[in-house]
C-alpha cells in the first residue's frame, strides 16, 4: 500500500500527507502494508532521536532506525 525511500520525499501530517493517507486507507479497507527503506525518513527522526556519528564495516554511516520511530509516531496518532 505504501513504500516510503529516501529517493522520494514525504510529508507526515497535513493534507497529502502519510498519516492522512495511512487514516484513509484504515477505515477503507481495515489494514495496510508499509514497507521503509532505511534510508527514508531520515530528517524525521533526527529531529527526536540524537545523532549517531558511527560507520559500519564498510565505512557508511549508520542510519537511525526509521522503522521503530515511524511505528511509534503511528501508535500515538491511532490512539
Amino acid at each position: 500500500d505504501c513504500c516510503l525511500i529516501p529517493e522520494s520525499p514525504f510529508y507526515l501530517e497535513g493534507p497529502g500527507g502519510l498519516f492522512e493517507f495511512i487514516e484513509r486507507q484504515l477505515k477503507e479497507n481495515g489494514h495496510m502494508v508499509i514497507v521503509v527503506a532505511e534510508g527514508a525518513g531520515q530528517e524525521f527522526v533526527a529531529q527526536s532521536m540524537p545523532a549517531v556519528d558511527e560507520k559500519d564495516a564498510s565505512g557508511n554511516r549508520l542510519l537511525l532506525d526509521i522503522g521503530l520511530w515511524l511505528t511509534q509516531k503511528i501508535k500515538i496518532q491511532h490512539t
